[in-house]
Parts: C-alpha cells; structure tokens; sequence
C-alpha cells in the first residue's frame, strides 16, 4: 500500500467516522463546524467531497493502470464534483424547504381561537389558537369587558402587554343559530 493509498484510506475513513458521530450525536459536531458561514464551507459538503475524495482515489488507484497524478485529480475533480452535486440536490433545496413555526404575537390579529377558561367581565381568561405546529394557549381579555364563556369561538383584535383582547367571533354563533 502506496502513500497515495493510506492518504486516500484516511480521507474515506474520515469521511464514515464523520458519520457515523454525526448519526450518534445529532448534530452537535456539524454545529460547532457550521461556525463559518460561508455556504460553500459547510460541513456536509466538506465531508461529502472529502469522502468521494478518498473513495474514487482508493478506487481508481487499485483498479485502474493511471499514474498517481493522473488517480489523484481525477479523485479531486470527484470529490469536488460530489460536494456542488450535494449542494444542489440536497443543501440548497432543503434550505428553501425549510418552515419556521415561531410567530410575533402581533400576528395573531384576526386569528380565529376558541375560549379555554372562561373570561370574566374585566378579567383574564385563556384561548386556544390553532397554528400551523399545533395549537397554544394565550391569556386573553374581552374587548368589551362582557364575561365570554368557555367553548366560545372568538377573534383576536388586538394584543396588548402580551394578552389578547378578543371579542366572539359572530359568524360562528350565526351559524349555530341556523342549526
């Protein structure tokens, strides 16, 4: 086994160990390398490209009659290949893919929820309000300072100091109504 061989070994075995810790750990180490935000740098592609690197190279050296140089830039040209393929198919598309479930509490404005815990007149209650992650639980006050029962669907007007200030949702009780 050549020089070139073990540099190439090494690269793959890099490559898996890398893996494999990062399959065990969730992540930890690709947060403390994704300190450098460059997105050609990040970690997936480095390690990716290191790997196809190390593999083509190991590959091409055994089993093909090229000269070392000729085994080591087709095994870079490889290994780069790889790395702007996984960009492409894999980073860039699941950077755009991604959703964020926080929300400011201005946005729930006009939100449609539901009364949890009664609403006294000039009191807090609690309302339920269906998000796109799941549900959760705000204090709330009426508008109006009217007593808003439980199981009441409301709407939000406006927030203040971090309650929202609802009033019931007329469309729902009309629909009842109907019934």
């Amino acid at each position: 086994m050549g020089v070139m061989d073990t540099v190439y070994l090494i690269c793959m075995a890099f490559g898996l160990v890398y893996t494999l810790m990062t399959l065990l750990w969730g992540g930890a180490v690709s947060d403390w390398l994704e300190q450098v935000h460059l997105p050609v740098l990040q970690p997936v592609l480095l390690v990716s490209g290191i790997t196809a690197f190390g593999a083509a190279g190991l590959l091409l050296s055994r089993l093909t009659s090229f000269s070392a140089w000729t085994v080591l830039g087709l095994a870079a040209a490889g290994g780069a290949a790889l790395a702007v393929l996984a960009y492409f198919v894999w980073v860039e598309p699941m950077a755009k893919a991604e959703n964020s479930t926080g929300y400011s509490m201005q946005q729930l404005v006009g939100q449609i929820g539901e009364v949890w815990t009664s609403i006294p007149s000039g009191g807090l209650g609690e309302v339920l309000i269906a998000m796109v992650a799941g549900t959760t639980h705000h204090m709330a006050a009426s508008v109006d300072g009217e007593p808003i029962r439980e199981g009441t669907r409301v709407v939000v007007v406006e927030v203040r100091d971090h309650v929202l200030h609802v009033t019931p949702f007329p469309h729902y009780e009309e629909k009842e109504s109907m019934l």
